[in-house]
């Protein structure tokens, strides 16, 4: 792909792929990964879902699929084993992906685990996501690439097995690993294990009292309503299903039943500790039924959950501030009907919703007013949520991520637990260099984020040769993330990123964090620059961030070299 072409161009394409341990008995590999141009941050984008499409795209007996051109007419792509089928999608047109999801199997067969966008996907919202049963490939508006190639859902249907090189060693491995795991759930005290009890949003607690839970669109680092929109108020209060991705033995996920604003009831997968930052804290909304139908409109529209709340802070303070009206509908923090009027306009592009449906980054620089000093972003794509005044090596993680403001590589655990100095720059830049070629690393075998913290790195190359037959050492393994990264590196500076879009907003420079347990933090600017120097130094690469020959031959990546003009 043309690291310049338009993200919605024909000439852009996804790549959908499955790792070697997908759908296998090996526990946390149920993922699927969609690598294309991302329409939100113009960089390389990689996205991920659990759930269990990975599998059945396994199943299908394919490692993956390139989706490339685009449609005349809007299409339902199924895929049946090695039988691939175009139907029309009139019938599902405007519908949510959830709808969209139950007319395909209900008009083609059980059988088929689908994934789908919805009225944000069909309109080009740039933050809009593909949604699969209740997972969802979120970040970088994946959604609306596949919807600029007029594509309404992928289904698959597969009845293959998995091939594996040895099976008595990967079914040792296979046991072993599960062992490990299984003791992590059982351990309270464990990470994972109070995701596998609390799901996700076990930790807000943590981040409350650490001052660094984002809230009035990262004015302060505490909200008053944190307890009544954890997970444990949630396991407590709402009724709820758990529910897991393939062969998955933590079961992080939660169905919840909850009270539409209107008065009705209705269900949502979720809200993750994302959502509750993104469409709570940040909104200062403290109604967990609120926060419930927030992120079930998410998934009616198809849209990330994070950089529409991150979008919608932004519009509220923006309001505040005097600089945007909308006639239609009151925006203020706090409001239900503003955070769900808002979710419906940009989802359907109406008004305000126009504007703010182009990210907070392009949304800010149309409103004006000084407004991209507090739009909370990297490179377009709304902050996780994570505050980098509070944490230093994770606002470094932001800043230089190939995809825009990602928490998947980030120091955030060795931060928010106190086991490295949350405020300070030292060795921060080593630190995330290194995990972000080790996370790249593993997740070459699309494995859940969750895995890496409970298993020794040394299974890694053992699942590997068990399971394909090839023989890798752990240090080539960490290599292949390291490759990868620059490779990334290389397809945004062709796209034309550079220093400047390594970067935060000028917020986190200027402002003190507001409230009691965040310290007044502020990053010192010239600090700052001088640990972006010295990570790019660690990686090999010159003051304006361009990786040097001699890393490039090392890598034997060369032939991809950038030439700057």
């Amino acid at each position: 792909v043309d690291p310049t072409i338009d993200a919605f161009s024909p000439g852009n394409k996804i790549v959908l792929t499955v790792g070697p341990l997908t759908g296998t008995t090996a526990p946390l590999h149920a993922q699927s990964c969609l690598v294309t141009k991302s329409p939100l941050t113009d960089t390389i984008l990689n996205s991920y879902a659990g759930g269990f499409i990975g599998s059945e795209i396994k199943f299908c007996g394919i490692d993956g699929v390139i989706f490339e051109g685009s449609f005349d007419d809007w299409k339902i792509i199924l895929i049946d084993d090695d039988k691939v089928s175009f139907e029309s999608a009139e019938a599902v047109m405007g519908l949510g992906t959830e709808e969209t999801e139950d007319w395909i199997k209900e008009k083609y067969g059980k059988g088929y685990r689908t994934m789908s966008i919805g009225r944000a996907g069909e309109k080009l919202v740039r933050m809009a996501a593909l949604f699969s049963e209740t997972r969802c490939y979120g970040r970088g508006g994946a959604g609306a690439v596949i919807g600029s190639k007029k594509i309404k859902a992928v289904a698959f249907r597969g009845t293959k097995g998995v091939d594996l090189a040895d099976l008595k060693e990967f079914s040792r491995l296979v046991k072993e690993n599960m062992k490990i795991i299984k003791d992590s759930c059982d351990d309270e005290y464990n990470l994972v294990g109070m995701f596998s009890k609390y799901w996700t949003g076990a930790g807000v607690g943590l981040v409350q009292s650490r001052g660094t839970l984002a809230t009035r669109n990262s004015q302060y680092g505490s909200f008053d309503g944190a307890e009544g929109i954890s997970g444990q108020f949630y396991e407590k209060n709402f009724y709820t299903r758990w529910v897991s991705c393939h062969g998955c033995p933590v079961h992080c996920g939660r169905v919840h039943k909850f009270k539409t604003y209107d008065g009705g009831k209705s269900w949502s997968r979720g809200p993750e500790y994302e959502t509750m930052y993104s469409l709570g804290s940040q909104l200062m909304n403290s109604d967990p039924d609120v926060l419930a139908e927030a992120n079930r409109l998410t998934e009616v529209y198809g849209v990330d959950s994070l950089t529409v709340g991150v979008t919608i802070s932004l519009a509220m303070e923006c309001v505040e501030k005097g600089l945007i009206k909308e006639d239609s509908l009151k925006i203020e923090f706090g409001n239900p009907e503003s955070i769900l009027g808002l979710i419906k306009m940009i989802g359907e592009r109406e008004g305000i919703g126009d504007i703010l449906a182009e990210g907070p980054e392009r949304a800010a620089k149309e409103i004006g007013g000084g407004s991209e000093a507090f739009a909370m972003h990297v490179k377009n794509s709304g902050f996780a949520a994570w505050m980098p005044r509070r944490m230093i090596g994770t606002g470094l993680a932001f800043a230089t991520s190939n995809r825009g403001a990602c928490h998947k590589r980030a120091p955030i655990g060795a931060e928010v637990t106190g086991q490295v100095d949350m405020l300070s720059f030292e060795n921060k830049a080593e630190m995330v260099k290194k995990g972000q070629d080790v996370v790249n690393a593993i997740f070459t075998l699309i494995s859940c984020r969750f895995h890496e913290f409970m298993t020794p790195h040394e299974v890694y190359p053992a699942f590997i040769k068990a399971a394909t037959g090839i023989d890798i050492s752990l240090d080539e393994f960490y290599s292949l993330g390291e490759r990868i990264w620059n490779l990334e590196k290389l397809f945004n500076l062709k796209s034309g990123l550079g220093r400047g879009n390594d970067t935060l907003p000028r917020r986190c420079f200027t402002e003190p964090v507001k409230g009691d347990a965040s310290e007044s933090s502020v990053i010192d600017y010239d600090r700052w620059q001088e640990m972006l120097t010295e990570y790019y130094e660690l990686r090999g690469w010159d003051y304006n961030g361009i990786p040097k020959e001699e890393k490039l031959k090392e890598l034997g990546i060369e032939k991809y070299r950038y030439e700057s003009s």
